[in-house]
């Protein structure tokens, strides 16, 4: 809607980096470029340049680190792209006039008679004129024909060029009949500001917020902001109503921003702007904000306690049980009655809760329907259709997505929503843990995903990194490596992981404390736990019972997990069919699911069991084959699940017939060492001398 007035004076405040935005400038670019830009900002800007990879980059790097996060609006216009000026001046035509191809960049888009009149034309001249060049006609509309150019045009007009091509907008609109157009660009055009512009401006903001258009109410309330007499109510009127779109869009920096200033001036507004101060805080910062003796407790609270609702039900100060959104209203100081049940924050939350309970599709299935046209005034004027809202809705489904099993869809609903929404924001940042453990189980690492939106996150957290560690590890075959890695979590008190997110208990402590999370999930995890704990004397009883009990949970997922440890423990202990079959199972399953580096894990141990030939992955094309593994390979990867490093090393030399002796010598540790190991190694395989190991190890091997 324009570009940032330059030619009156501004609030100092305005755009100031705060100190953490300042000390967040190292770790966010790197020589030649910038290393983590929130996926929904990138998106804007490669929009904005027209996909042209190199102005992008240029564009993200001129920003200030706050705006790369999405914690500020971008500005507009963008950024001047380095030799950006000289550009636009060689590529406009040599015939144009310089102030109405900027007026045309300003317009954007619009209808062919505004194009005629800042031509000067008339319609069937318009291919004759020097602008013709510069702007896309179809259906009677027009529109800048290069989104990069354009970029460059604004960003290398002057203030005063700028004013001028709003000023012969506003008056080729106002002739046309286009009031409302024709206000924004008066407004813009002002070289001192006009208070009859603020309360037309600020109708247009509330309008915009009613749409859930926060981009442009945030440009009319910001405007109307600049013209409004400094410390007047309608000049805190602006603020807060900017402030309230800067909430609805997700900015939030600016947004505690407008909420502080709009608190120092009153004039009527500071009850209400403390409350959503503190909100914006507790969004920004993950605290409440310090006591200030102009605000009441109660404002303070208040607004926490909307903090806590947009972040339900995953608050860490909401219980072991998240309670649902009606229970939580009802500690928050004066909410009483603000929703119903057509509330975008109700309908999110009794989703979530619906999946807890055990049925995600229900969950997903609400999230679906059609948000009702009739309802009350929304909680703190967010429309179900703000990004904000829009974005935690998006993370809903993508977890509901996961708790059903459907790991593939969850990482590409959540790549998609990352590309349009501030997604980092809902829930207290859970989308960035959600997106690694995303990745580890489709791809097999951690990507650039998540890693943005760790970045965009606003605060930290405690680190889930053992928990990834150790599924990285998990994954690549290094069991014991995962063992260590959840060895430390637990140490650490397992107190990081978030509701509901895929863990992993292959591997590690037993009987972990873990945040509430579905049902089958629970139990899948039980019955995992039951293969590890399988006793020696009846392990082939309690491996068939855990497989029937498994055969009842839906998530192809879960139950692939299951039907893998079956399938290792089995093999580790001898019985190969059973091992293959199960393995096979975890396989498919494992593919239905979409956890394609679950699969690969499954598939690298049944080829060590001799199975040359697998299912392709989804469109891989030929079955996958291998060369025959060694002994070595076989039995390190049938008994790694079950054994510890040291007890594996101990097994396998066992296995190659050396003496303890020879590998005490071997480890660098005591003959009593190797014997106490030795011991442990025979209960856990079942067998009672080192002749029946060596035959167990041959048997494994050549796959009898």
């Amino acid at each position: 809607m324009g570009d940032t007035k330059s030619a009156r004076p501004r609030d100092p405040r305005a755009g100031r980096r705060s100190p953490a935005a300042q000390g967040d400038e190292n770790a966010s670019t790197v020589p030649g470029g910038v290393r983590y830009v929130a996926p929904h900002v990138r998106s804007a800007i490669d929009r904005a340049c027209g996909g042209r990879t190199a102005a992008s980059a240029a564009v993200l790097a001129a920003l200030d680190p706050e705006q790369r996060h999405g914690w500020r609006a971008l500005p507009d216009p963008l950024p001047a792209i380095p030799a950006g000026d000289a550009q636009a001046r060689r590529v406009l035509p040599r015939d144009a006039d310089p102030g109405r191809a900027l007026a045309l960049a300003l317009c954007g888009t619009g209808s062919v008679q505004v194009l005629c009149a800042i031509a000067r034309c008339a319609p069937d001249r318009i291919p004759e004129s020097p602008l013709a060049g510069l702007a896309r006609l179809r259906g009677g509309r027009f529109r800048f024909a290069d989104a990069e150019l354009r970029v460059q045009v604004l960003a290398a007009a002057t203030p005063q060029e700028r004013l001028r091509a709003h000023q012969l907008l506003a008056r080729v609109l106002a002739g046309m009949g286009e009031s409302e157009a024709a206000l924004w660009h008066r407004a813009r055009g002002a070289v001192v500001g006009d208070p009859t512009l603020v309360e037309p401006l600020l109708a247009r903001a509330c309008a915009a917020l009613h749409d859930a258009d926060a981009g442009r109410a945030w440009s009319c309330a910001t405007e109307a902001a600049e013209h409004a007499s400094p410390g007047t109510s309608p000049h805190a009127r602006a603020l807060l109503l900017s402030g309230y779109a800067a909430l609805a869009g997700g900015w939030i920096g600016d947004a505690l921003e407008r909420f502080a200033q709009t608190l120092r001036i009153d004039r009527g507004y500071r009850g209400e702007a403390a409350t959503v101060f503190a909100l914006a805080h507790v969004l920004r910062h993950g605290t409440s904000p310090a006591r200030d003796p102009r605000v009441s407790a109660e404002a303070i609270g208040r607004g926490c306690g909307f903090a806590a609702v947009l972040s339900a039900p995953f608050g860490a100060a909401l219980g072991d049980r998240e309670p649902d959104l009606r229970r939580l209203m009802a500690v928050v100081p004066g909410a009483d009655g603000a929703i119903d049940d057509g509330d975008p924050l109700h309908r999110v939350t009794d989703a979530l809760r619906t999946g807890l309970d055990g049925d995600p599709d229900a969950g997903i299935r609400a999230l679906a329907d059609p948000e009702p046209t009739i309802g009350g005034e929304p909680l703190l004027g967010l429309r179900a259709g703000a990004p904000l809202l829009r974005a935690r809705r998006a993370v809903a489904d993508v977890l509901l997505h996961v708790w059903a099993g459907r790991i593939g869809t969850a990482y590409g609903l959540l790549s998609a929503s990352a590309a349009e929404l501030p997604v980092a924001l809902p829930f207290g940042g859970v989308a960035a843990a959600l997106c690694r453990r995303l990745e580890l189980a489709v791809e097999g690492r951690i990507g650039r995903l998540s890693l943005e939106l760790a970045a965009a996150s606003p605060w930290t957290h405690d680190s889930d990194g053992f928990v990834d560690r150790a599924i990285d590890a998990y994954l690549r075959g290094r069991s014991d490596e995962a063992a260590v890695h959840m060895a430390l979590w637990a140490d650490r008190g397992m107190s990081s992981e978030r509701l509901g997110l895929p863990g992993l208990d292959e591997v590690g402590p037993l009987g972990a404390r873990m945040a509430p999370e579905p049902p089958e999930a629970a139990l899948a995890r039980t019955l995992r736990e039951r293969v590890r704990s399988a006793r020696e004397s009846s392990w082939r009883t309690d491996l068939e019972a855990v497989a029937a009990e498994s055969r009842g949970i839906r998530s192809p997922f879960e139950r692939a997990r299951v039907e893998a440890m079956l399938g290792s423990t089995a093999a580790a202990r001898g019985d190969r069919g059973r091992g293959v079959r199960h393995l096979r199972a975890a396989l498919s399953l494992f593919e239905e699911s979409g956890a394609l580096a679950w699969r690969g894990m499954v598939g690298r141990r049944l080829r060590a069991l001799g199975v040359s030939r697998l299912p392709s992955a989804a469109g891989t094309g030929a079955p996958e084959r291998d060369p025959a593994p060694s002994s070595l390979e076989v039995c390190r990867a049938m008994w790694e699940p079950i054994l510890t490093p040291r007890e594996l090393d101990v097994a396998l030399l066992m296995a190659e017939g050396r003496t303890n002796r020879e590998i005490a010598l071997a480890l660098q540790v005591s003959v009593r060492t190797v014997e106490v190991h030795g011991g442990r190694v025979f209960a856990k395989v079942d067998v009672r001398t080192r002749h029946e190991l060596t035959v167990l190890a041959h048997r494994t091997d050549q796959h009898l």
